[in-house]
């Protein structure tokens, strides 16, 4: 599967006809690389956090927190040490390294499209930071699993490159997309009796 197609554009583009051979052999190879595949979705899900703590360490100094998006009731309510934009990152990272995970557990390129797309607009950093944690995501996988999730870093990186494209800010600095909040506490919100009276 060099060229990567998602299956049910395959199976619509044969309209009730059969697969062609080399669709078929594409999906023999696939069927019979599923256990790699899976082994690697799993090692992808245990060493997230690690990975991107990894790379939020690379953006500059930052304390090690557990600040990404998760159904672990030990992480909700955690209040997380990083700054606005360095959470924002280490979400956007773990949607695209989830999306990567999925795009190479079902062979379907589709799963990076669509959320790494609005990804790219939301934090002005980003491809930058995919570079580096596709790197360290390579440099701690074998030569065997780094062949598996290649397309779908080639992939990964052609939605960077179309965003940048569209998105020209998209490649400005960090500094940027760092905000310094406001430290004034919010005004008291009326109660429904206040608003009426």
């Amino acid at each position: 599967m060099d060229d990567l197609h998602s299956w049910p554009e395959r199976i619509a583009e044969r309209e009730g006809d059969y697969l062609t051979p080399d669709d078929l052999q594409d999906l023999i190879r696939y069927s019979l690389s599923f256990k790699e595949r899976l082994e690697l979705y799993q090692v992808l899900q245990q060493q997230e956090l690690t990975w991107i703590q990894k790379v939020l360490q690379q953006q500059g100094p930052t304390p090690v927190a557990t600040a990404l998006p998760s159904s672990n009731p030990a992480r909700e309510g955690a209040e997380p040490s990083l700054t606005p934009a360095q959470r924002l990152l280490a979400r956007q990272l773990a949607f695209c390294l989830r999306s990567l995970g999925l795009s190479l557990l079902l062979g379907d390129p589709t799963p990076v499209q669509q959320v790494t797309l609005g990804a790219m607009e939301q934090y002005l950093g980003l491809t930058q930071a995919i570079a580096q944690l596709r790197a360290v995501v390579q440099g701690s996988l074998p030569a065997d699993q780094q062949g598996l999730l290649a397309p779908y870093w080639q992939e990964l990186q052609a939605v960077c490159a179309t965003s940048q494209a569209q998105f020209p800010s998209s490649s400005s600095s960090r500094s940027e997309a760092e905000v310094d909040l406001p430290t004034v506490p919010p005004e008291r919100a009326l109660t429904l009796a206040e608003m009426f009276v």
